[in-house]
């Protein structure tokens, strides 16, 4: 029985569904032995996919074509801020009562809101951001100093420190004519501590669905580690097996967090224990995102940047504007136009230059035959030409590096593919550049023209 997608729901990822979604805990840095396998429990793990062609996934029992990749799983010894949550983490911070966890809202205020946001979702479908700002608003004003209306605690104004520290501003009064202010760093487990105790009907109102994204799953407890796709190992020409950039990230991710993990069990000194801590915060914010500002880039030891997660995603190269909403395509060329009064209105004038590098697959039959012959004699450089021959078993003949072409063209049969020049006559799809709106391409006829 098929069935109908009715809606999508964004969430975020909690620490038991990053468990359940994992096939494998990674628990060493090492990623082959001496004999070149994949070592079990490491970043290279068979069971996270495969990546030689006759080998199958040891999870799915697929081949690489078929094998989607499997995720793995990180333990980390303490909680560490994602760094892409981190404006979402101040603004909770900012809103929600440091000892219960309650929203920073009078009864009174916190019931106009709440009817004021589900009359927004009733008329607009989704909550209207000048509501959300005034709920911030009515909560921030409770951080200067004042008492938490529920529990009587007095509170204290949180800051951020881009890109992962937040910071406790306590006001202490010595005397009446003295006051004292004192800092106290936030670390991500008294975050996620202090997210844990804020009840479900508050989230609502700070736009969040407590059963699929709670606040305190923005602090990381288990890092989830990609497919072995996602970040596949390359051999250069040396025989040397060369590592993707995130393979080296969570490699110093790993031996970051067995250190501190070794520390905190033999009770070393709370000093190195943040150092470690520090450390492994940076390392996974770089992981995310190694153009954060504030802190330095990682590096590889020839002094290039690792290119991180964000930055396959994001920008004009990224997956989304360089891989799937442009791609390179084949029989296409772009220029910059002019008019030109002597062409037909359903005319498009094209360089002989790019006539001879712009290609039509032409399929051999017995009417075309010798016209094509003629063509391939004629080769890559003499217009109309043809640069390849594909014959039907799919290989290819390179017209440039052939030195008796007639001979060529008398072994062309019906069958064949020519990839021919284009020529007059030919229907191009065509519009003015920059081409991003799909609906404004038409057919025109091309005219080859000398300049």
């Amino acid at each position: 029985m098929s069935k109908v997608i009715d809606a999508i729901k964004f969430g975020l990822l909690s620490p038991d569904e990053t468990r359940r979604l994992s096939v494998v805990e990674i628990g060493t840095s090492d990623t082959y032995d001496e004999d070149g396998a994949p070592i079990a429990g490491g970043l290279m793990d068979q069971r996270l996919g495969t990546l030689e062609p006759r080998q199958r996934c040891r999870t799915c029992g697929n081949i690489a074509i078929n094998c989607p990749g499997h995720f793995g799983h990180i333990e980390l010894a303490v909680p560490v801020v994602h760094v892409e949550f981190a404006k979402q983490i101040y603004r909770v911070l900012s809103a929600t009562c440091r000892s219960c966890g309650g929203l920073l809202l009078d009864d009174e205020t916190k019931e106009r809101l709440t009817e004021q946001r589900n009359h927004d979702i009733e008329l607009f479908g989704k909550v209207n951001d000048e509501t959300s700002a005034e709920i911030m608003k009515q909560a921030k004003k409770y951080k200067r100093h004042k008492e938490c209306p529920y529990c009587g605690m007095v509170q204290n104004v949180v800051k951020f420190n881009k890109p992962t520290t937040f910071i406790e501003m306590e006001k202490e009064l010595f005397d009446e004519e003295m006051e004292d202010e004192v800092t106290r760093r936030l670390t991500p487990n008294m975050i996620r501590e202090w997210f844990e105790r804020i009840p479900d009907e508050d989230l609502e109102l700070l736009d969040f669905e407590p059963g699929s994204a709670r606040p305190e799953w923005m602090v990381l407890q288990v890092l989830p580690v990609p497919p072995v796709d996602v970040r596949p190992s390359i051999i250069l020409e040396s025989g040397i097996r060369a590592e993707d950039d995130l393979t080296h990230k969570l490699v110093d991710i790993i031996r970051i967090n067995q250190r501190l993990r070794e520390n905190i069990e033999a009770g070393a000194p709370t000093l190195i224990i943040e150092d470690l801590s520090e450390l492994l915060q940076y390392h996974v914010t770089t992981y995310f995102n190694n153009e954060v500002s504030g802190i330095p880039p990682a590096r590889h030891r020839s002094g290039r940047t690792l290119k991180s997660l964000a930055q396959r995603l994001k920008g004009k190269e990224g997956r989304f504007r360089g891989n799937l909403s442009g791609k390179r395509v084949d029989y296409s060329a772009r220029t910059v136009i002019s008019p030109d009064p002597n062409l037909d209105i359903n005319q498009v004038g094209v360089p002989v230059h790019i006539a001879t590098k712009l290609t039509v697959p032409d399929v051999v039959t017995e009417r075309n035959l010798e016209e094509l012959r003629k063509l391939v004699i004629n080769g890559p450089y003499k217009h109309p030409g043809a640069l390849y021959i594909i014959r039907p078993d799919q290989k290819r003949i390179r017209l440039e590096f052939v030195t008796d072409r007639t001979l060529i063209a008398q072994g062309i049969e019906p069958g064949f593919i020519i990839e021919r020049h284009l020529k007059d006559g030919d229907i191009a799809l065509f519009n003015r550049q920059p081409s991003l709106h799909r609906m404004s391409i038409m057919a025109h006829r091309v005219k080859v023209l000398p300049y």
